[in-house]
């Protein structure tokens, strides 16, 4: 009975190890297949065009394909072999396709059931189909909108979109945001013509607003955003007007004959920024037109040089305007006087 039992152990350790031994025999498997250099050429035609699918079939254990197909529009297409070995080769197919925006994928499947598919999921665009002539993609716009939502009339509002260009070949005829129904050309300000944002800045009155985007590409067809409709805003409100104010007043010079030109000078300022579109001196009560000679927008020096009659008695004084219901007299009340104009 010991003998029986040792030699019972022994045929039990022997077949372990031929177990062990032998992994690759219990882990082989079937590899599955690989495509590469996936393609359709052209990717735009007409219906008239032949499109050409050409991919690369290669199988790790060099079984041959049960099958290899271009699938257009859920329609699969058979390829056949053009180069190489059954299991590393170059399929083909040739295609003819009906007008429109198509899309594909590669499938590929070995005599043992392993398979592969290109793009693993989903399809990529194309080819584009058109009825007599290549097809024209539409451009696209996205990210469109406007900064600020909400601000014064005062703001400066900037409205941006980006403009693609799908076919890459031919910049846009324009790219306009319409605000409250009136176009406006946008600029470039950054990418490229073709793949870029554009924007538009503006001030604008008070009250609700609303917009929209319109391009047309380089072959004369319109894309819009949105689709339909419009967008709304920016609410705008009125800032309240300060009036502006004068200092600085002097004439240059103060004494002097009556073939001596004099010079009034006055530094006009407007916290809004505001242009003065009435600017005057009244000398002796009789207004005379005022010009900026140095300084900015709401910000500067004005003058007016003129002959005076033999006086020591004349006066004058300011009267500005912003053009948004804002005055300022200079002096408020009374006058100034001079210049002393002798023989």
């Amino acid at each position: 009975m010991r003998v029986k039992h040792y030699a019972f152990a022994a045929a039990s350790v022997v077949l372990l190890v031929l177990v062990l031994a032998s992994p690759s025999l219990a882990a082989q498997g079937n590899a599955k297949p690989c495509l590469s250099n996936p393609i359709i050429t052209p990717m735009k035609g007409t219906a008239r065009t032949v499109y050409v699918a050409t991919v690369k079939y290669s199988d790790p254990d060099g079984d041959a394909p049960a099958r290899v197909e271009v699938n257009v529009d859920n329609v699969a297409y058979p390829m056949r072999l053009v180069g190489g070995r059954a299991a590393n080769g170059t399929y083909r197919a040739r295609l003819t396709l009906p007008p429109g925006e198509h899309s594909y994928f590669f499938y590929a499947e070995d005599v043992r059931g392993e398979s592969e598919r290109f793009p693993r999921y989903g399809a990529r665009t194309g080819p584009f189909v058109g009825a007599t002539k290549p097809m024209n993609l539409l451009p696209v716009l996205t990210d469109g909108g406007v900064y600020f939502d909400y601000g014064s009339d005062r703001s400066i509002y900037t409205y941006v979109v980006h403009y693609k260009d799908r076919d890459g070949c031919k910049p846009p005829r324009c790219v306009k945001v319409f605000v409250d129904g009136v176009g406006h050309e946008m600029a470039l300000h950054s990418g490229s013509r073709l793949n870029g944002t554009y924007h538009y800045q503006t001030m604008l009155p008070e009250g609700p607003h609303a917009y929209y985007f319109m391009a047309m590409d380089g072959d004369g067809d319109c894309m819009s955003l949105p689709a339909q409709g419009f967008i709304r805003g920016p609410e705008v409100v009125a800032q309240p007007n300060t009036p502006p104010s004068l200092i600085e007043q002097r004439i240059e010079p103060p004494t002097g004959g009556t073939a001596s030109r004099y010079a009034f000078l006055v530094h006009y300022t407007d916290v809004d920024g505001d242009d003065p579109p009435t600017a005057l001196i009244y000398i002796d009560n009789v207004p005379h037109a005022m010009t900026q000679v140095k300084g900015e927008d709401g910000n500067g020096l004005y003058s007016y040089i003129g002959h005076l009659f033999l006086s020591n008695m004349h006066s004058y004084y300011f009267y500005f305007e912003d053009g948004k219901g804002g005055t300022c007299r200079y002096p408020e009340v009374g006058i100034f006087h001079g210049p002393v104009v002798t023989r």
